[in-house]
């Protein structure tokens, strides 16, 4: 048995993007597992159903969506009744197929390091940061932030908290594991051919625009995610079409 580890914040949440997550990996998992939600429940979830770890966001704290995130992943890790493998999800990544671990636990990356764009904002200060960590020890620096379902070891990912100080310097923990840990290995770089990303509503080179006939955009992916702008109404419809079914999940 392997856990799905969600982190989630309730207020954060625009939908009911949870509830339609955990239908897609109860459709799609081909194993066996159980869901550890750590922070808030939404109230249309079934406690009985899932191990539930609590966490208070600390709203008044420099970065805190990143200073949030890795303290429930310590959480996690601290729990004496989590595994010590995982999968770590978000509420915005749905699976579209039959996927097993082999196939969650593939390197994945976005790009290496000489390709990571210049852009200003908050999170990508982060990626520069992290990257910056990892070029300077001898890493190879590839951008492990896919924003896809990801397999850990949690013994593994505590002592990279702690070695590169990731809590008090807000380095992003994904990239730190799959580079300190397989830094020989060619990751499987992003694709639209396996996952499909509905980031702004616009098009580009890794996102696409969530108008449309989305059944036909996602045909033959494995993976959608999506932000906050792409959660259009025609993605909501959808995801209600593509996971119709309560999960056990639900109340």
């Amino acid at each position: 048995m392997i856990d799905v580890y969600y982190p989630y914040f309730d207020r954060e949440a625009t939908w009911e993007e949870l509830r339609y997550s955990l239908r897609s990996i109860e459709r799609y998992f081909k194993f066996d597992f159980r869901v550890v939600i750590v922070g808030d429940v939404p109230c249309w979830a079934n406690p009985a159903s899932f191990l539930h770890i609590l966490h208070d966001r600390v709203e008044s704290i420099q970065e805190n969506t990143l200073y949030d995130a890795i303290t429930k992943q310590l959480l996690f890790n601290a729990h004496p009744d989590t595994s010590l493998h995982y999968i770590r999800m978000y509420d915005d990544i749905y699976i579209l197929t039959d996927v097993d671990l082999t196939t969650i636990g593939r390197f994945k990356a976005m790009y290496p390091f000489k390709d990571v764009p210049e852009r200003t904002s908050t999170w990508w200060s982060q990626l520069y940061r992290t990257l910056d960590v990892l070029i300077a020890k001898g890493y190879p620096g590839w951008n492990t932030e896919t924003h896809l379902p990801e397999l850990f070891n949690k013994e593994k990912m505590q002592w990279v908290i702690t070695a590169y100080s990731a809590l008090e310097k807000r380095l992003l923990t994904s990239s730190l594991y799959f580079n300190t840990f397989f830094p020989f290995s060619e990751p499987l770089l992003f694709s639209k051919d396996f996952a499909i990303q509905f980031y702004d509503n616009a098009d580009g080179p890794f996102y696409d625009s969530s108008e449309g006939d989305l059944i036909e955009k996602c045909k033959g992916k494995t993976y959608l995610n999506h932000n906050n702008a792409g959660l259009t109404d025609n993605l909501k419809s959808f995801l209600k079409t593509t996971f119709p079914h309560k999960s056990r999940f639900e109340l």
